[in-house]
């Protein structure tokens, strides 16, 4: 069950982003567009820093 927690956090996030990305494009004002795009870089962000640790611990089993 653990395993599937790894997976289930970045898909969610990957959703946000593209959330993100259409609460952006479809703004009517600066602050939800800039809003948007904040949400969709912190996601990616989260979404490289899952990878990144998923890396990390593979290697540090061998």
């Amino acid at each position: 069950m653990k395993a599937i927690g790894g997976w289930v956090s970045p898909v969610i996030a990957g959703i946000m982003a593209f959330v993100g990305l259409l609460a952006s494009s479809r703004a009517s004002d600066d602050a939800f567009a800039v809003g948007g795009i904040l949400i969709f870089l912190g996601c990616v962000a989260y979404i490289f820093s899952a990878i990144s640790r998923h890396y990390d611990r593979l290697d540090a089993a061998h």
